[in-house]
């Protein structure tokens, strides 16, 4: 028995090429005579290999470029939006312009998705706490209460947000019930690499924030913070990389083998420049051509 041929699902992707791709495959498949050179003359391209260019990464797609493209392949309204969301998602750089165009994504994708599909996932990396609850669970005075770790938490939450974190990490499977009650599950998020960046950076924003209130909250005794400005060649940066992620590692393996492990630590690293990279004379190589 010949197996059934679906439709690409539009809400399930983040990456407009890898739709492109799916669609087009489906659309050959269900009609052997589609070709690159019939959606592309339908879209009013005049290359017959611009699809084919955009899904290979060898060139951008404009918005105009994407309403063609929905156009050419028929799409539905809620459809067309989510696709020109995703190209605009995809293609600028500016970081509060991509937060600002994944909301928006989250919002459709959210209420067209079928009810077993969530995004539960990402939400993990939505709030600081989230993490914190988890390492929480594994302390020996922890107590299943979510008024308990709204309190017990600095800077305290409500409630009704730690009832909902906990909630979360059951469904999520990052914390599970044992014999001795729950504990955290090691688990790698499964989610598209440029949404997982993008969550990545605002957590990484509240746990320095965190960091900068930590000054104030805690005396000298209970934290450790300082800096140094440094200079060297651009050329070293990915070795200072490795250096501060074999140093994580290191970390972790520390903090797995600690003996009666009694409180939760946010330990954060912050290396950036401190002059323009994109200082004049720069040269620029490798553009991407958009259509």
């Amino acid at each position: 028995m010949a197996e059934a041929i679906i439709k690409p699902n539009i809400y399930t992707y983040f990456n407009y090429r890898e739709y492109l791709s799916a669609l087009f495959n489906y659309n050959k498949a269900i009609n052997p005579v589609f070709s690159h050179r019939y959606i592309v003359t339908r879209a009013g391209f005049k290359s017959p290999n611009s699809l084919k260019n955009v899904i290979n990464g060898e060139r951008h797609i404009s918005i105009e470029g994407a309403e063609r493209f929905a156009t050419a392949f028929k799409m539905e309204e809620k459809e067309r939006d989510y696709f020109i969301l995703l190209v605009q998602f995809t293609t600028v750089k500016s970081q509060k312009e991509k937060e600002r165009y994944l909301s928006e994504l989250l919002k459709l994708r959210k209420s067209s998705l079928p009810a077993g599909l969530k995004d539960d996932q990402m939400e993990i990396m939505s709030a600081w706490w989230h993490v914190a609850i988890r390492e929480i669970t594994a302390l020996p005075y922890f107590k299943n209460s979510s008024l308990w770790i709204s309190r017990v938490l600095t800077p305290p939450i409500d409630h009704k947000d730690a009832a909902a974190s906990l909630a979360l990490l059951k469904r999520t499977g990052f914390i599970k019930k044992t014999e001795s009650g729950w504990r955290p599950v090691e688990k790698v998020m499964q989610s598209d690499p440029e949404v997982t960046h993008v969550f990545a950076a605002r957590f990484h924003r509240e746990m320095i924030r965190l960091g900068m209130e930590a000054i104030a909250r805690f005396s000298h005794d209970l934290r450790e913070i300082s800096s140094t400005t440094l200079r060297m060649s651009e050329n070293d940066v990915p070795r200072v990389k490795t250096l501060l992620q074999n140093f994580r590692r290191q970390m972790l393996d520390f903090a797995a083998s600690s003996q009666d492990a009694d409180q939760v630590y946010q330990l954060n690293f912050q290396f950036f420049p401190l002059v323009n990279p994109d200082r004049p004379n720069r040269v620029k190589k490798g553009k991407t051509e958009r259509i």
